[in-house]
């Protein structure tokens, strides 16, 4: 039977991606489903919306008469794909889409997050985006209560025994690539799971 998931030297790479209109977290864990293990964060950064909102198409570029979301979401997801094309993973996985402060701001995430899927399928090694819902994140690192604040995910991620920071000060983190990082550590888990239980297609 194949796997769902390519394996290079029994190691499955994740990238996974805290999705904004503004700013946007992305981690990349390696996750060893050979050897008895803890995954490895080799990357994690918050890419800020204005760096990257440069040489815009002319259909995404709303910097003059607009507030500039079109164009810093079209510079986030091309930022994703050179992340992509840089470390190589195996699987990607997104936060899905929530309602936030108003319906207008869940449809400019909508399209976010749409064309960070575009980026991963246009990527050198395309990709499938899947989605985890914000709460199952959350829960993965014990933040998923009543009354949640954005530190409380930063100290669960922190207090996480089953990763190997490799270095990274996750102290340092900001909120957006401590989302990541938890998010990445949700589709971790599900792999390891597949992997010791045989739940492979």
């Amino acid at each position: 039977m194949f796997s769902r998931y390519a394996v290079n030297d029994g190691k499955i790479r994740v990238m996974s991606v805290d999705p904004s209109t503004t700013n946007m977290g992305v981690s990349i864990i390696d996750v060893d489903v050979i050897k008895d293990v803890k995954p490895k964060l080799i990357y994690s950064n918050t890419i800020f919306g204005e760096q990257v909102k440069f040489d815009i198409p002319e259909q995404f570029d709303d910097t003059i008469n607009g507030t500039g979301v079109l164009a810093r979401t079209y510079g986030l997801a091309r930022a994703l794909k050179s992340i992509a094309n840089i470390y190589e993973p195996d699987v990607a996985i997104c936060e899905d889409n929530f309602l936030g402060v108003s319906p207008g701001t869940f449809k400019q995430l909508i399209q976010a997050v749409a064309l960070l899927r575009e980026a991963c399928n246009k990527a050198e090694r395309p990709l499938h985006l899947s989605y985890v819902l914000p709460k199952l994140a959350k829960a993965t690192v014990g933040a998923d209560f009543s009354g949640t604040q954005k530190e409380d995910v930063k100290i669960g991620v922190m207090a996480y025994e089953n990763l190997d920071a490799n270095g990274i000060d996750l102290s340092q983190l900001d909120e957006h690539s401590i989302d990541s990082v938890a998010i990445g550590l949700y589709q971790a888990e599900i792999i390891l799971i597949d992997w010791k239980t045989g739940l492979r297609i």
